[in-house]
């Protein structure tokens, strides 16, 4: 099999890894999103629940300020679930983030050797082509022999 043939297949193959792995990367960027904005709904909730405690305390309201506590530690608790998973998801992400970028130079390199050993080729066609000018040439410029040397030998 020819070089060519076989670094063009190894280019196709680096050319679905790498976007496969650019799909996983994709993926894991919106799942850290989904879990960063989940992170952020609860701290507004955790203000809101702070929110409902002044005024329960304000206005005297024992079951608004009860409200606002247990909206507070329900937050709390939704958050400290949420921020090592957030960590989790900020190492997966760097991790699928290397994974790609190594992908995509792997890529990379193999269609570098793929266009030098497409330029080489080239560069070989080229001059087998002008060899075969040159010798057609040489050919033709040849001086043609004497007629007494292209005339048949006579029987003695």
């Amino acid at each position: 099999m020819s070089t060519t043939r076989v670094l063009k297949r190894l280019a196709r193959i680096r050319e679905l890894e790498e976007e496969q792995s650019r799909l996983q990367l994709e993926a894991a960027a919106r799942s850290r999103e989904e879990v960063a904005e989940d992170l952020l709904a609860t701290h507004q909730e955790l203000r809101s629940g702070r929110q409902d405690l002044m005024r329960g305390v304000e206005r005297s309201d024992g079951c608004e300020r009860q409200t606002g506590l247990v909206r507070m530690d329900l937050a709390e608790r939704r958050a400290e679930v949420l921020r090592p998973r957030l960590d989790q998801m900020n190492q997966e992400l760097a991790r699928q983030r290397d994974e790609y970028l190594a992908r995509r130079t792997a890529r990379l390199q193999v269609e570098t050797l793929l266009s030098e050993a497409e330029k080489r080729l080239q560069q070989e066609a080229e001059r087998r082509a002008q060899q075969v000018l040159d010798d057609w040439y040489g050919r033709k410029r040849r001086p043609a022999a004497p007629d007494a040397a292209r005339q048949p030998r006579r029987p003695a």
